[in-house]
């Protein structure tokens, strides 16, 4: 089943969807000065420009005109990754990963979805609609990494082979490495597993100069280092192991740590240690058996990770094709000079202090009776998420709500500008409880209508970044591009994402993509919302103000909704 390409919408369409959906972030003065640029842009530089888009996207007949700039606004980041783009997602193993045994389980399946996806025994995977997905994401699961690079980093993949393959461990500042397939392509068991992670976490000893350190600094700096580095052959052979692992594993053992707790260490606190360049990484903490999958965000999107992660948990319940063996197990750590060695104290202490303030809080909104037929929920939570704006900040602002296009090929996210006159209309009447059902009905339909125009890839977003680049391109300077109006637009006060229910994934956390602005997760429970934040130690009382008004909205709309239907 093969899947479409991405098309480049007509421009007078994305311009007057772009409109419309800006106009409520604006003040009748700005947007009559857009309105002004964007006729000038339609007659003018618009015309030129989405013709070479055109023609940029013919020659992309088995990719997308969309993907290269994509990944390139993730590999060209120089900051810290787990502050900038990675995610950290905890993983719903319903008790299934209890201690050593219960990890070495789940090592155990993940390398055979592994060693499926090497064997070709993964079949493509379709949206509920149906539609076939495209399956460029899932070659992560070969084994690669991102590696640093001056000006933009790059993403190498190991040879796509399932004989002989390892997987990392990191515990205590070291790094493991460990046999996951025999030369018969095949899985090691659950035991074999065990009796290695057993053998590693009775090593006490604490590595002075823990190998990740230098990776977390950002990659202008990380590229710098390796350099350094890479000039020692020991040192050569870690950086070529590390991106050769099909995945990595964190161990670690904090008592006293709150599932929020866990999420925010798995996803920004370096202490347990992992390598923030790999594309999947699960931290384990012994102590409370919580699972983070911490993802390098480049290559894959959370869908792809749910769907991996569904995969992992069938193979849980029943594993296949494995072999048993006494495993060898090899710890490395960096052949270090003088200079080097006194580096790392100020290093260490540079990333922490970044990482020290970035907190995560999720709250659950119990649903007091069901979601009417026919109502989108997505909408409803988007709704609440405004009133909460307006309640804690006195203003709504630009939000993003991301929404999966990986049924086109290369797809990724599409981006939906969910706050709109009619939800704004919406929010204000709820505000002083006045709100009607008309008003519910006008705000979901315009929802529905910004999804539709983004799952058939006519958002407005990404294609007036393709004219962008085109601009960019032939070093031309549209004013429409400088207007306040598409900076508005393109910055994200809200950065909104969902994987639906919590099957497989309970929820996830990344840092916030403005400053001052919020990580927003919310995932869908059979009776309740559970919204988590991402925000620095300085929102903190905004962020608890936020979760209230977010709770309360929700308890307006549903009676809403019921008034709607009555």
């Amino acid at each position: 089943m093969s899947t479409p390409r991405l098309p480049v919408p007509p421009l007078t369409e994305t311009t007057e969807r772009y409109l419309k959906w800006v106009s409520p972030l604006l003040d009748e003065t700005q947007f009559a000065h857009t309105q002004e640029l964007v006729t000038q842009f339609n007659q003018q530089d618009g015309v030129s420009l989405q013709a070479d888009l055109e023609q940029f996207a013919a020659k992309h007949n088995d990719s997308s005109w969309l993907i290269d700039a994509w990944l390139e606004s993730y590999l060209a980041c120089r900051g810290p990754l787990p502050l900038v783009s990675n995610v950290g997602f905890t993983i719903e193993h319903q008790q299934k990963v209890d201690g050593y045994a219960g990890i070495a389980r789940w090592l155990a399946a993940a390398t055979a979805v592994h060693v499926d996806y090497l064997d070709n025994g993964i079949a493509a995977a379709v949206t509920p609609q149906g539609n076939p997905v495209c399956m460029r994401q899932w070659q992560i699961l070969q084994g690669g990494i991102r590696e640093a690079a001056a000006e933009c980093d790059r993403y190498e993949f190991a040879d796509a082979n399932a004989a002989n393959r390892h997987i990392g461990i990191w515990h205590n500042g070291y790094y493991y490495r460990l046999p996951a397939t025999n030369a018969a392509g095949q899985a090691y068991d659950a035991e074999a597993f065990q009796v290695a992670l057993e053998q590693i976490g009775a090593h006490t000893a604490v590595n002075p100069y823990p190998v990740a350190t230098p990776a977390f600094l950002g990659s202008e700096q990380w590229a710098d280092i390796s350099q350094q580095l890479a000039q020692t052959l020991a040192n050569a052979e870690l950086l070529t192991h590390m991106s050769a692992d099909l995945f990595h594993l964190s161990l670690h053992s904090r008592s006293g740590m709150s599932a929020d707790d866990d999420l925010r260490d798995g996803t920004f606190n370096s202490e347990s240690e992992f390598w923030p360049y790999k594309p999947i990484t699960y931290r384990f903490n012994l102590a409370t058996n919580y699972l983070i999958l911490h993802c390098e965000h480049t290559w894959p999107d959370g869908g792809m990770i749910k769907g991996l992660v569904n995969l992992i948990q069938q193979q849980l319940d029943a594993p296949t094709h494995t072999a048993t063996e006494i495993l060898p197990i090899d710890r490395y750590e960096w052949a270090l000079n003088s200079a080097l060695q006194q580096n790392w104290p100020r290093w260490q202490q540079q990333y922490a202090e970044q990482a020290d303030i970035m907190r995560v809080r999720s709250t659950e909104t119990a649903l007091a009776h069901a979601i009417p037929k026919g109502f989108s929920q997505d909408a409803l939570i988007q709704f609440a998420l405004q009133y909460a704006q307006l309640h804690t900040y006195g203003s709504i602002r630009n939000t993003y709500e991301a929404v999966d296009v990986s049924h086109f090929q290369s797809g990724r996210t599409e981006c939906i500008r969910p706050v709109s006159s009619e939800s704004v209309a919406l929010i204000n009447a709820l505000a002083s409880n006045h709100a009607n059902s008309s008003q519910l009905q006008a705000a979901l339909a315009e929802h529905k209508n910004r999804v539709k125009a983004c799952k058939t890839g006519h958002g407005v977003n990404r294609h007036l970044l393709g004219l962008k680049l085109m601009a960019d391109r032939a070093e031309q300077s549209p004013e429409l591009f400088a207007d306040p109006a598409y900076a508005i637009i393109t910055t994200d006060f809200l950065s909104t994402s969902t994987l639906g229910d919590g099957a497989a994934i309970r929820n996830f956390a990344f840092a916030p993509t403005s400053a001052n602005g919020l990580g927003v997760n919310y995932t869908i429970l059979p009776q309740s919302w559970l919204l988590t934040l991402s925000y620095t130690a300085l929102q903190h009382a905004d962020a608890q103000r936020f979760q209230v008004a977010f709770a309360e909205a929700a308890g307006k709309l549903l009676d809403l909704s019921l008034q709607a239907t009555a």
